[in-house]
Parts: C-alpha cells; structure tokens; sequence
C-alpha cells in the first residue's frame, strides 16, 4: 500500500510539474507577445527570456528522425509521414499536397507538407512557411542531422504548410554533384530534358512561383492564413495580397529573414546608388537559362554570405568547416541551385532590363514548347511593383547575427526596421513592430534554435490575431 501511494505521488508530482513546465512557457510567450504589443522602433528578446520559448514534442522527434535516417541522404519522402504514426504521438497529423497549374502555356507542380495539431491553440491562423532561393520544405522540417525542425514544433499549437517553391524539391533528391548541372524538378513525376529545363529557367519569373504558392495555400488550408517567405521566398506574401488570397490574408504580416518587396531598395537606397549596385552585382551572372550554383565558399557562398555562426548544428574549427558539413549533409535533399532570374527580380535589379529581355528572347526563339517571349518579360520584375499599404498588422521577427536584416551594432541601420519604417509611413494607422532575439543566431536561427524560434513565431500569430 505504501509503495502504490508512493508511485502516485511520483505520478501526480511528474504531472505537476509538467502543468508547471507548460505554465512557464505559456507565461514566456505571453511576456514576449507584450514586447509586440508595445509601440516602440523595435523590441529586443533578451537571450533568458528567448531560451524559455516553445514546448517539447511528445516524441521528441524520435520518430521522424528514424524515417529520415533511413532515406539515402536524409532524403525521405513526405508521403509516409500520412501514415507514420496514426496514434498521435507527433502531436499532429500530416498530410502532402500537390499542385499542377499553367504559367505561360507550361505546366508546373508545387508541393507542400500541411501539418495539422492534434490540439491547436484557438483562434490562430494557418502559418504558411515559404523556403528561400536554393532550399525546400526539409529545412523547415529537420535540422541538418535530423532533428526537430521548426515545422514540427509549431504543429503542437497552430496549423502549418510548408511549402517548396516549383522546382527545389524532388522526390528522392538530387545526385548530380555539379549543382549549376542538375535539372529543377519542375514537375513532380515527370523527368524533363536539360533543353527544356533551359527554357524553364529562362522564364523563371516571381509569378510562376507566386501563382503556385496561391494555388496550394487555396487546395491545401481554409480560413484565416499568415504566410511566411524567409529570404528570397519573402517577396511572395506581399505579391500574394494582389489575388484572390487577399481577404483570407486579412492585411496580416509576419516576417522572419523577410525584409521587404524589391520595389522598396531603390526608395532606402536611393535610385541611382541601387542601380549602380544591380549593375555590379549581376556583371558576372550567367545567361537566364543557367543556373547558379550555391557552394560553401567564394563570391557569395555561405562564408562570405555570414550564414554561419555559433549556434549551427554542424561544428568545426572555422566557418569554412562548418559551411562544407552543412554542403555535405544536405548535398542530396537540398537543390543547392537558384535561378538568375529569381535572384535579379529579388534585388529588383530592373537596371538589367534590356539584357534579360535579349537573353529571353534569344533562348526562347524558336522553342517548341509555345511560350511567348513577350508574355514573360512584360512579367519581369513585378517584385518592384509589390503594394505597400492595405496592412493592419505587421511584424518583423530577427535573430541578433542575421547580419542582411539586424544590425546589433547600430540596430538604427538593420534592414528590417528600414523596411519597417517605410511601412509605418504608408499604413499609419497599422501598428507595425520590429523585435530582435537577442542570441547569436544568424539567417539560419529556425535551423539552430527551432523550438524557441517557433515559441517567438506563435507569440507573433497570438500578437496579430489579436482585435
């Protein structure tokens, strides 16, 4: 009799405790959605605040990442999860969508993974993550070992899809070790030729990723929906509120490594200064029909590009170490490749019009596939044209090293809060808020510190679903 009243006094003091536990994370990102709530040029998550953020998974990742140490290369394949643990213990059921459309009389497909709570917190929307140039769904998913990744934490609380934009995700990866020489998986169950991937990515405009992205979000999730674009992928939630998506969006915004739509560099920059800047950088770009490769080193390899820091999951002695672990452990799953034109029409490097209008016109002379030249360049650059007002809530979310968005040694020069700030001037009656987490993460924090970054993002949806 004393041992059974022992035992459950262990039990009911586990269970307290963890009550408890949840309590002071509730508690975390209740005081972190004050921070939003407060007006002020931006907030600052202090590092004891931030690492009490988020919640742990019932399996602790256990199970997806025995799915995914199975796959060659940690490839694994999304469909499996749907029926991978039918009694709950991910803490969230999923589901893989695909979508075939027409841009420009070509067919394309997009996938995205829908991760649905088993006990979602009411009241907040479907957050949709959208993968910058060069990467896919994984990396919002599993870090580069197979951890938890960000996706699977917010699935404990709010409904998520992780979207891929056309072409950089493929089932069963790549293994063509020369990146700039793989093929984009433009389509889904169909190998294309390298003639035709040419063409592809000559016409590879933001509306042939926008309208995809638009076309998933609708077959894919019902009601309210926030969607996330980290990096080059932050162009698309300011495109989407031009179509049908625009009520469901409901003039809502949340970044993380977004800054704002390309049209917005030449009013910071200033005209002239961002020309001359376009013309330098894209001076060495290749033809519209090649890709361009990302690498660990050289002209804006991740090194150089300051994506690496402290907190990465891979270590080594130097940046340099860590960059080609990461290259390594990501050489099948990730495409590892982006698009000239994706790159220009992100920087809205419009300088470069009459080239690209050439270099379009000439690839696409004569191609047997029926697209029209003049179609996809009066296309070009609608990433200038973005609308800037119409928002009745906006937050930008940094991590302290993410150096092409935060400034921590003059937080008045950081990206996001210039953006921000042109925002406050058109939507004055919006509150707009900028908060940094104040740890040594870098462009890369969802894959270096994926639980508490989810706790900061749904503190953020709590903050702008609020009346």
């Amino acid at each position: 009799m004393t041992f059974g009243i022992r035992r459950w006094l262990v039990v009911l003091g586990s269970v307290a405790w963890s009550v408890l536990a949840l309590q002071a994370n509730a508690s975390s990102e209740e005081e972190v959605r004050k921070l939003f709530a407060e007006s002020r040029p931006y907030a600052t998550v202090p590092p004891a605040l931030f690492d009490q953020l988020g919640w742990d998974l019932p399996d602790g990742g256990a199970t997806v990442k025995a799915l995914a140490d199975a796959a060659p290369r940690g490839a694994f394949d999304p469909r499996k999860l749907e029926t991978l643990a039918p009694n709950g213990k991910l803490g969230y059921r999923a589901k893989w969508h695909e979508v075939r459309y027409k841009v420009y009389g070509l067919d394309w497909e997009i996938g995205g993974l829908h991760l649905m709570p088993n006990r979602p917190l009411p009241g907040l929307p479907t957050i949709a993550i959208i993968n910058g140039g060069s990467a896919n769904w994984y990396e919002f998913y599993v870090d580069l070992f197979n951890n938890p990744g960000l996706g699977q934490y917010l699935a404990q609380k709010v409904p998520v899809l992780l979207i891929t934009i056309p072409g950089n995700y493929k089932h069963g990866g790549w293994t063509e070790p020369a990146y700039e020489k793989r093929i984009p998986a433009y389509l889904l169950h169909q190998d294309i030729s390298p003639q035709e991937a040419k063409v592809r990515n000559a016409i590879y405009t933001f509306r042939v990723v926008t309208e995809g992205v638009r076309q998933l979000i609708e077959k894919a999730t019902t009601g309210p929906v926030v969607v996330v674009g980290h990096s080059t992928g932050g162009e698309i939630p300011y495109l989407l509120t031009e179509t049908n998506l625009k009520p469901r969006l409901n003039g809502l915004f949340l970044g993380w490594g977004s800054g704002g739509p390309a049209g917005l560099g030449k009013i910071i920059q200033g005209e002239e200064d961002h020309r001359k800047r376009s013309l330098e950088r894209f001076a060495d770009f290749p033809n519209v029909a090649v890709l361009r490769p990302r690498k660990p080193e050289g002209d804006e390899g991740y090194v150089q590009s300051r994506y690496i820091g402290p907190l990465n999951p891979c270590k080594g002695a130097n940046d340099a170490e860590v960059a080609k672990c990461w290259f390594r452990q990501e050489e099948r799953r990730r495409p590892q490749f982006k698009q000239v034109l994706q790159d220009a029409e992100h920087q809205g490097a419009d300088a470069l019009l009459d080239r690209f209008k050439k270099e379009i016109r000439e690839v696409l002379a004569g191609n047997g596939f029926g697209v029209k030249p003049e179609e996809v360049i009066a296309d070009l650059f609608t990433t200038n044209r973005a609308p800037l007002t119409g928002y009745k809530k906006m937050l930008w979310l940094a991590a302290r090293l993410d150096n092409g968005h935060w400034n921590f040694k003059d937080p008045e020069k950081a990206g996001d809060l210039k953006v921000a700030n042109e925002f406050r001037k058109r939507n004055p009656q919006a509150p707009i808020r900028v908060a940094v987490f104040d740890v040594p993460m870098t462009h890369y924090g969802h894959m270096e510190r994926p639980k508490q970054v989810a706790g900061g993002l749904v503190a953020g949806l709590q903050w702008l679903a609020e009346p």
